[in-house]
């Protein structure tokens, strides 16, 4: 039961990480369509990052009354009719429109499911987890790409995304008995957690919950920046072509995935916060290549790759770190607020490189995210260490 379970948590993964990075890879061709600056990108974004941030904070309240199966169904739906109206859009005030419920279907998904596997799957399959996001953002710059290579729309890239996700509701549906069945069992393990439930106040001041919070704000405003805007950034700062640009800035998405799948294997042996040190440390690495003049575009492309490796294991180690900081009492509200945090940074950051882009140039993506990545190392050394409990639910997997 647990194992068909944890197969369709992955696949719901997938339908998160797909329009997470569709908009960078089509926005170069958008803002065209829709005549409206480059820099336009980051008030999306901040729409989107905001219903995230309000639906990661509701998901306690959400799942109490409706039940984990339902909140992901209604979740799911909600990103394709949205997706859908990203595909109907012909004027970026109707973006803007879709925006924000596409971010209350995604904040739902993510921040339900990444508790769940916590505390209830051992730790490579939070790693493992967070691959199967990396997989969708893989695949929806090639859906996008395949249709500017051959003369398309951008519209037609998100009309098959919307499909895809209508597809993922079908499946969900049919899964609702499943998800009771593990309900009703978990019922009986919930009574025999001996952490004592705080209240959000005083669970905000434990120590290292602020530095953990703040971490997620750093790691976001390093993904979702480099998401969005590398392609912008291979055509204006690089010189490569738009087909070509809109393509590869998938790589920062395969490298994430990489990264993952890395970790997944490695994380019970080496631990979270010694994981998290590497993936900075590759992560600001990164960000000097990136940094570097180049007359070819292999350069550009192997530090997006190699940056995406680095941030792999960051954030699934960080949400798996979680309990070990509160109890598994408290952990659902914590990474409610980790996840705020990290829409915050989403929100934010993505939006204020929107303005430098504007204002200054694009070529400094690569300091903002190394900026950043010290931020994170300054927070991850505030950070305990301790021992993740024990997840008994699904001692096989």
């Amino acid at each position: 039961m647990y194992t068909l379970l944890l197969v369709i948590i992955y696949i719901a993964f997938v339908s998160l990480g797909l329009p997470d990075s569709v908009l960078g890879a089509a926005w170069p061709s958008m803002h065209q369509t829709l005549q409206v600056p480059e820099g336009y990108a980051g008030l999306i974004t901040l729409l989107i990052y905001t219903g995230t941030t309000i639906s990661s904070m509701a998901t306690g309240w959400l799942n109490q009354r409706l039940g984990t199966g339902k909140v992901i169904l209604f979740s799911v739906m909600l990103t394709a009719i949205t997706m859908y109206g990203f595909s109907i859009s012909d004027h970026f005030l109707q973006l803007c429109a879709w925006a924000l419920p596409y971010g209350l279907g995604g904040g739902c998904i993510d921040a339900t499911l990444n508790n769940y596997v916590v505390l209830h799957y051992k730790p490579r399959h939070t790693s493992f987890l967070h691959c199967f996001w990396g997989l969708g953002t893989i695949i929806s710059p090639l859906i996008m790409g395949a249709f500017l290579e051959r003369g398309g729309m951008w519209m037609q890239g998100y009309q098959v995304i919307a499909i895809f996700q209508m597809v993922l509701t079908g499946i969900l549906f049919l899964s609702l008995p499943l998800w009771k069945k593990t309900e009703e069992a978990e019922t009986v393990t919930e009574h025999e957690a001996e952490t004592e439930t705080l209240p959000f106040m005083a669970l905000f001041r434990t120590r290292g919950v602020k530095a953990s919070v703040a971490a997620f704000f750093c790691y976001t405003s390093i993904e979702t920046s480099i998401g969005l805007w590398a392609s912008s950034f291979l055509i204006d700062a690089r010189g490569i072509d738009i087909v070509t640009a809109t393509r590869c800035s998938m790589l920062f998405f395969i490298g994430i995935m990489s990264g993952r799948i890395i970790s997944g294997f490695i994380s019970e042996r080496f631990g979270d916060l010694p994981l998290i040190r590497w993936g900075i440390a590759l992560s600001a690495v990164s960000s000097v290549l990136l940094l570097l003049p180049s007359g070819s575009s292999l350069l550009p492309f192997s530090a997006l790759i190699l940056m995406g490796v680095g941030c792999g294991p960051i954030f699934p180690c960080m949400i798996h770190h979680s309990p070990c900081l509160v109890g598994t009492a408290n952990s659902q509200t914590l990474i409610g607020m980790q996840l705020a945090a990290a829409s915050a940074g989403s929100i934010l950051m993505p939006a204020l490189f929107g303005v430098i882009v504007q204002h200054l140039h694009i070529g400094f993506l690569p300091l903002y995210a190394l900026l950043f990545s010290f931020l994170l190392m300054v927070c991850l050394h505030r950070l305990p260490v301790c021992h993740t409990p024990n997840h008994q639910a699904s001692e096989s997997m």
